[in-house]
C-alpha cells in the first residue's frame, strides 16, 4: 500500500489488512458496476496494422473499473463511447459525448460552460473519472476537457453496490489517455464558429528500451467564443503522466492534470413568457441574446490533481488494484440573469449572484482480486475498500431586483453596487465503503454476478449514515450469440439535515432490469434490448404540520421510472452505424406529475463510411437526433420536440488528416428544458469546425 503515501497527504485508513478474499467468496459485487467491458471484436483496424488512422470505433475494450467483462456476457446495460468516436463526432465536452447513447438525455439544460448536465434513465448523474468520484458539490470545478480522455462509459441504473451514495439512475466515468509503450505523436489545430481557435498536442512511448518507464503528455489550449453574444470559453489544460512497470507483474501510474479556463456563463434562465411562449408584446428572446453585463458575468476556473494507479499481480489467483487521486479547485462565478422569472412582458426584474467556490478533495479504492476455480464453475472475485473525503466553501451574495432588464431591446451598463460576499463555512463530507463481488461463470455460457457493499457517510452537518447496497444478476448465451439476462441492483443518496437539524434516511433506490444482447460470434455486431423498473423511496416532500421545532420535511416522496433502450452497433463492409432509442415513463407518486426535463421517447443513428478502393482514405459521417416533447415537473408546460442532424467529412492518412464536422446542422432554434419555477433553456445553434491533425 505504498502508493497511499506517494499520493496524499494522509489517510493512512487504507493500509488496513483486506479480509482474504478466499474467506469470502460469496460476499460478491455485481462486476458490470466497475469493469472493463469488451466487445468481442476479432477485427484489427488500420492503425494496430500499419500506424495509420484508426479505422474502427467499435468499442472492444475500456475501463468501467473494477474486473474484466465482456458486454455480451455482462447482466446489465452499459454503453462506451471511445476515443475515435469522440474525434468522428467532433466532441466539444462530455456532454456532447453522449448524445448518441440511449438512455442518457444530454445537454439537459443547453450548453453550460459551468458543468456538464446530463440525465441518465430520468435521473441526474454524476460522473467519474478513472474510476473515482470527480465532481462534489455544485459550481467549484471544471469541465475535463475530451481530449484528455481515451472513452466515456455509462453504467445505466443504482450502482450502490461498488461507487457508494450518488447515483439513483446511473453515472457516467471517464477514461483518462495513459502512457502507451509504442511510440505515437499527433498535434493538431483547430477552427470554427464562433471564432474557435484551438491547438493541442497528444505524445507517448518508452523512455527506455525495455518500455520500464513510459510517458505521456497531452494538452490543449482554446480561445473561443460561444452562441451568447460576448461570452467566451476560453481556456487549456496539460496532463503529464508516467508510468513504472519493472516486470510484467507490477505497473504504477501518475497522472498530473493542470487546468485554467476563463469566460462567461452560457446558461441564461430565460422566462417561459419569452421563450417558449411569447411575451405580452409577442417578442421571443433571441438565442444569442446576452442578458448579463459586459465586465461582471465570469465563469473562471483552475483545478489541479494528482492521480496514482497501481496494480501489482502475486500470482495466478491473486492481484491487488489501488487507485487514489488528491484535486484542489476553485471557480470565480458572477452572473446577472433574469429573476424572478413568473413575469410576462419584455422587461424583467435582474438578479446580482457573485460567488467563490472552493473545492479540495481526496478519493481512494484498494481491492484484493481473486481469479479460482470451484469444480466446475469460474470465479472472478474482489473485495475491497473505498474512501472520499470532500471539503467545500462558497463565498456567495444574491441580490434581487438588480434593475430593471429590456429582454428584447437589450441596454447594458446599469452600474454594479458595491457589495461584500457572505463568508461560507468549510463543508466536509467523508464516506467510506466496504464491499466485494463474485463474477461466477459455468462452461462459458452462464454468467452469474453478486455484489454486497456497506457504506458510512458523515455530512457536514455531522449527519451520519449507513446503508446496504447490492445487486445480483444472471446471463445466459447460447452459441448463437442470443444471451437473455436479468439483474437486480439497488442504491442511495445521502439526505442532508434541515435548517432546524432534524435528520433523515437516505433517499434509495431500486432497479430490476431484463434484457437480451445477441452478438453473432466472430463479429462485431451488438444489439441490446431491455426493459426495466426503478422506484426511488424516502423522497423529501413538505411536512403538512411544520412549524417551529418540527421537521421541514417527511420523507414520503416516491418516484418510479419504467423504460426500455434499443442499441445497435455493427459495421458492414466499410459501413458502421451506432444506433439507439429510449422510452421513458416516469411518475411523481405523491403528486402524479411526470419528472421535469424527461423526454418519453428519444432516438437517434450516427453512420460512418471509411470506403476502400479509389476512395480509400476519405471518411463521410452523419447523425440524426430525435428528442420527444418533456414536462416541467407540475405538468403545466411542455418541451417541444426536436430533431438536429451531424455531419462528418474527412481525409486520413499514416500521417495527417483532415476533418470537418457540423452540429446541428440547419441550425434549429430549440429549447431542451422548460421547468415548472418558470425558466427554459435554449439549445446548441449550428457549429463547424474544421481540424487539421498530424502525426509526427
Amino acid at each position: 500500500m505504498v502508493l497511499f503515501s506517494l499520493s496524499l497527504r494522509r489517510h493512512a485508513l487504507f493500509t488496513t489488512c483486506l479480509v482474504p478474499l478466499a474467506l469470502a467468496p460469496a460476499a460478491a459485487q455485481e462486476a458490470t458496476d466497475l469493469e472493463v467491458l469488451t466487445v468481442e471484436d476479432q477485427s484489427v483496424s488500420a492503425d494496430q496494422e500499419t500506424g495509420g488512422p484508426k479505422g474502427e470505433t467499435i468499442v472492444r475494450q475500456a475501463t468501467i473499473g473494477k474486473g474484466d467483462r465482456v458486454i455480451a456476457e455482462t447482466p446489465r446495460s452499459v454503453s462506451v463511447v471511445s476515443e475515435q468516436r469522440l474525434s468522428d463526432q467532433g466532441v466539444d465536452d462530455i456532454s456532447d459525448a453522449l448524445f448518441y447513447v440511449p438512455g442518457v438525455y444530454s445537454e439537459t439544460f443547453g450548453p453550460d460552460t459551468r458543468v456538464d448536465s446530463k440525465y441518465i434513465r430520468g435521473v441526474s448523474a454524476p460522473h467519474f473519472l478513472d474510476g473515482l468520484p470527480h465532481n462534489f458539490g455544485f459550481y467549484n470545478n471544471s469541465r475535463i476537457d475530451p481530449y484528455a480522455l481515451t472513452s466515456v462509459e455509462v453504467i445505466k441504473g443504482p450502482v450502490g453496490a461498488l461507487y457508494g451514495g450518488g447515483a439513483l439512475g446511473g453515472l457516467v466515468n471517464l477514461t483518462s489517455k495513459m502512457p502507451q509503450a509504442e511510440t505515437h505523436r499527433e498535434a493538431f489545430v483547430e477552427i470554427g464558429t464562433d471564432q474557435r481557435k484551438r491547438t493541442g498536442i497528444d505524445v507517448t512511448g518508452a523512455l527506455d528500451q525495455n518500455g520500464t518507464w513510459l510517458y505521456r503528455f497531452t494538452g490543449a489550449v482554446q480561445d473561443a467564443g460561444t452562441q451568447i453574444d460576448t461570452v467566451d470559453d476560453n481556456g487549456f489544460f496539460v496532463m503529464p503522466s508516467l508510468t513504472w512497470q519493472p516486470t510484467d507483474d507490477t505497473k504504477l501510474t501518475v497522472l498530473g492534470y493542470y487546468q485554467k479556463d476563463d469566460g462567461e456563463p452560457t446558461s441564461r434562465f430565460i422566462p417561459i413568457e419569452g421563450s417558449l411562449l411569447p411575451t405580452d408584446n409577442g417578442n421571443f428572446v433571441g438565442y444569442d441574446t446576452f442578458v448579463g453585463e459586459r465586465g461582471f458575468d465570469t465563469y473562471d476556473t483552475e483545478k489541479a490533481s494528482i492521480t496514482a494507479l497501481f496494480e501489482h499481480r502475486f500470482n495466478d489467483v491473486f492481484s491487488v488494484d489501488v487507485a487514489a487521486r488528491y484535486s484542489d479547485s476553485n471557480v470565480e462565478y458572477d452572473q446577472i440573469y433574469p429573476y424572478p422569472w413568473n413575469v410576462t412582458g419584455d422587461s424583467v426584474p435582474r438578479l446580482l449572484y457573485s460567488s467563490r467556490a472552493y473545492l479540495d478533495y481526496f478519493v481512494s479504492d484498494a481491492r484484493v482480486n481473486a481469479d479460482f476455480d470451484t469444480g466446475a464453475l469460474t470465479h472472478n472475485a474482489a473485495v475491497g475498500l473505498d474512501y472520499q473525503n470532500a471539503t467545500t466553501r462558497n463565498d456567495s451574495i444574491s441580490i434581487p431586483n438588480f434593475d430593471v432588464f429590456d429582454l428584447i431591446n437589450p441596454v447594458y451598463g446599469t452600474p454594479i453596487p458595491d457589495f461584500e460576499r457572505v463568508a461560507g463555512t468549510d463543508q466536509k463530507t467523508d464516506q467510506t465503503g466496504i464491499y466485494a463481488y463474485d463474477r461466477i461463470s459455468f462452461d462459458d455460457r452462464l454468467f452469474v454476478s453478486l455484489g454486497l457493499r456497506h457504506d458510512w457517510y458523515n455530512d457536514a452537518a455531522d449527519t451520519k449514515t449507513t446503508a446496504w447496497s447490492g445487486n445480483a444478476g444472471a446471463l445466459y448465451r447460447f452459441d448463437n450469440g442470443i444471451a437473455p439476462y436479468v439483474s437486480y441492483a439497488t442504491g442511495f443518496t445521502p439526505v442532508a439535515a434541515d435548517t432546524s437539524g432534524f435528520t433523515y434516511d437516505p433517499v434509495e433506490g431500486r432497479q430490476i432490469e431484463a434484457g437480451v444482447k445477441y452478438q453473432p460470434p466472430g463479429t462485431p455486431h451488438l444489439f441490446t434490448a431491455a426493459v426495466f423498473d426503478i422506484l426511488q423511496t424516502n423522497r423529501l416532500q413538505p411536512n403538512p404540520n411544520g412549524g417551529p421545532g418540527l421537521p421541514d420535511s417527511v420523507q414520503t416522496g416516491e418516484t418510479t421510472i419504467r423504460g426500455i433502450e434499443l442499441e445497435a452497433q455493427t459495421r458492414v463492409n466499410d459501413f458502421e452505424l451506432l444506433a439507439g432509442y429510449t422510452y421513458l415513463d416516469t411518475e411523481d407518486e405523491t403528486t402524479g406529475f411526470q419528472l421535469a426535463s424527461v423526454p418519453s421517447h428519444q432516438a437517434s443513428a450516427w453512420l460512418t463510411w471509411r470506403p476502400q478502393g479509389q476512395l480509400e482514405g476519405w471518411v463521410f459521417g452523419g447523425g440524426v437526433r430525435y428528442v420527444g416533447d418533456s414536462l416541467d415537473g407540475a405538468d403545466n408546460f411542455e418541451t417541444p420536440s426536436y430533431v438536429l442532424a451531424d455531419a462528418l467529412v474527412g481525409y486520413e492518412t499514416e500521417t495527417w488528416s483532415a476533418q470537418l464536422n457540423v452540429q446541428n446542422i440547419t441550425d434549429e432554434d430549440y429549447l431542451t428544458t422548460c421547468l415548472a419555477r418558470g425558466d427554459c433553456f435554449y439549445g446548441q445553434g449550428r457549429t463547424v469546425n474544421f481540424r487539421l491533425a498530424t502525426r509526427f
